[in-house]
Order: structure tokens, then C-alpha cells, then sequence
């Protein structure tokens, strides 16, 4: 098994799931998973796991999140993207002064409905199954938080945008609103993802390869488990049997929390609770292979 995690640049007009399968077959492991599905039409950041490290991915640090995204003014579409345009209307161009108040008025937390083609649960299904079959839902009202938006480019009636939202936003919503509230309808026709919290495929911290599809080459990055987890490293190598046994023990002069601990052959992540008590998050972690 081959255990790892990988920052990947998914390239458009695939599933996530379909740009999964190739990353397995080149890297050779059936086992693995990523942190957070982008659209078909999307682009850009995506972290997976292999093996063992597939488990990681919870604990990792994603948020925020940050896109660029551009917005074709006047479409109209049932998911909110080029996917699915059926009408657009012709539209005065707008004063640059204009978008960027609309902008600046998103920024913080903002209330919003969640696209239709999303992958929300409704009563246990997804509710883009429900729109692609015609049944009428509701989705609920949720809010997000607008952390940074600011204006690329405006080529009407084309409106780039990049955006810095908390984990679970939906950009596409972010995309109506400001078409809303210019007066119009929108729909996003690009979206690239830049980040999830500090790891940008702009900023490599270790090694490079390139996945080939359809000719083209798109670069992946071997990111370090270990050091990425957000948590305070503790030198526990006196209560290396124990862990290595899943025993149970307590840490009493150590502060309740999250804390990660290395050693030859592994590591782990665990909690202290309240009554010094040692929980075991994940324990016995193979370190990454190599390719």
C-alpha cells in the first residue's frame, strides 16, 4: 500500500471522482480520497490521500478556501454554471465603481440559498440527483463567511472575481448574488481553486510530477503529512509501547488538546482530554512513501 498525500490540479471537463480514478492508476494504489469535490467545469487545487494517509484528510487544516471565478452577466442557468446555460439577454455594461460596491457589500457573513445542483442532502439524497430528475425541494438557508473579494477583470459581460470563503461555501451562490444584486441574472463560466487553507499548488513545499491526461501534463506535489497537521508536536517516546499497543494512559501534567507524536516506525495523533485521559484519533500512521 502505498501511503501519501498529494496536492493535484484537476483540470476542467472531469469529475472529480473520474480525475481520482487516473491519479490511482498512475500512482498505483486502489485506496484513496480528496478533501472536497470540485465541479466538472472547475479547475485547480485538489487534495487527495493514498492508503493510509486517505484518513488524514479530516485532519488537515482547508480553511479558507480561495477561488478565482468569472461570471458571464445576463446567463442564466439551474446550477449556476456554464453547465447548464438555456437563455442569455443582452445587457448594458456597468460602471466599474458599481461592481465593486457590490463586491465590498459581501464581504463578512452573508446568508445565502445553496445551489440546486449541489451536493446537499435532501432527506438523504443529493440534491443535484433531485434537480437533474425535475423534483421540486427547498433547500434551507445556510450562511457563509465572505472572508475577501476582489475584482481581477471586467470585459462585459464577463466579471472576474477572486474570493476567499470559509470551508463549505458555494462560489456559484457567490456568483448569483452579485448578479442579483447588479439587477441581472449570472452564471459562472470558469472557477479555478487556488487554495484550502496553506496548500497551493502555487507554493510546492516538496516534490513535483506530472499526471498526463488527454496529452496534457498537469503537476502534482507530494505535500508532508506529517508536518502539514495543524497540531503541537508532543515527545511521548517514553509511552512508545503503550501507543504502539493502543493502551489506554494518562498525561497529567500535559494540557487538554490535539496533539500529533513521531516516532521510528510511526505516528499518531491524539487528544488529552479533560481528565487527562489519552484518546487515540488516529493512531499507528505509516510515514508517506516515496514514488
Amino acid at each position: 500500500m502505498k501511503n501519501l498525500l498529494l496536492a493535484a490540479y484537476k483540470p476542467t471537463n472531469i469529475s472529480s471522482n473520474h480525475f481520482l480514478t487516473h491519479l490511482k492508476t498512475h500512482i498505483g494504489e486502489k485506496k484513496a480520497g480528496y478533501s472536497g469535490t470540485l465541479d466538472p467545469f472547475a479547475s485547480g487545487l485538489l487534495v487527495v490521500g493514498f492508503g493510509h494517509h486517505t484518513r488524514l484528510l479530516p485532519f488537515l487544516e482547508l480553511n479558507p478556501k480561495r477561488y478565482r471565478a468569472t461570471l458571464w452577466l445576463g446567463a442564466h442557468a439551474p446550477s449556476l454554471d456554464r453547465d447548464s446555460i438555456d437563455s442569455v439577454c443582452a445587457i448594458a455594461p456597468f460602471e466599474v465603481t458599481q461592481i465593486m460596491e457590490v463586491l465590498d457589500s459581501l464581504k463578512g457573513e452573508v446568508s445565502y440559498t445553496p445551489p440546486r445542483f449541489s451536493a446537499k442532502h435532501i432527506n438523504g439524497t443529493r440534491a443535484y440527483k433531485l434537480a437533474r430528475e425535475g423534483i421540486e425541494f427547498a433547500l434551507q438557508t445556510s450562511t457563509m463567511q465572505v472572508y475577501d473579494i476582489t475584482l481581477c477583470a471586467y470585459n462585459h459581460p464577463f466579471l472576474s472575481f477572486e474570493v476567499c470563503i470559509s470551508k463549505g461555501g458555494y462560489v456559484r451562490s457567490i456568483g448569483e448574488m452579485i448578479a442579483h444584486r447588479l439587477g441581472v441574472n449570472g452564471a459562472l463560466s470558469a472557477l479555478h481553486r487556488i487554495s484550502e487553507g496553506a496548500i497551493s499548488l502555487h507554493a510546492p513545499t516538496t516534490s513535483l510530477f506530472y499526471l498526463t491526461f488527454h496529452t496534457i501534463r498537469y503537476p502534482c506535489f507530494i505535500i508532508d503529512s506529517q508536518n502539514t497537521l495543524p497540531y503541537e508536536n508532543i515527545d511521548l517516546s517514553a509511552y512508545k509501547h503503550l501507543i504502539a499497543n493502543g493502551a489506554k494512559f494518562s498525561l497529567q501534567n500535559t494540557k487538554s488538546g490535539v496533539y500529533k507524536t513521531y516516532f521510528e516506525d510511526f505516528f499518531s495523533i491524539i487528544e488529552v482530554l479533560a481528565n487527562k485521559e489519552v484518546r487515540y484519533l488516529y493512531n499507528r500512521i505509516p510515514y508517506a512513501d516515496t514514488l
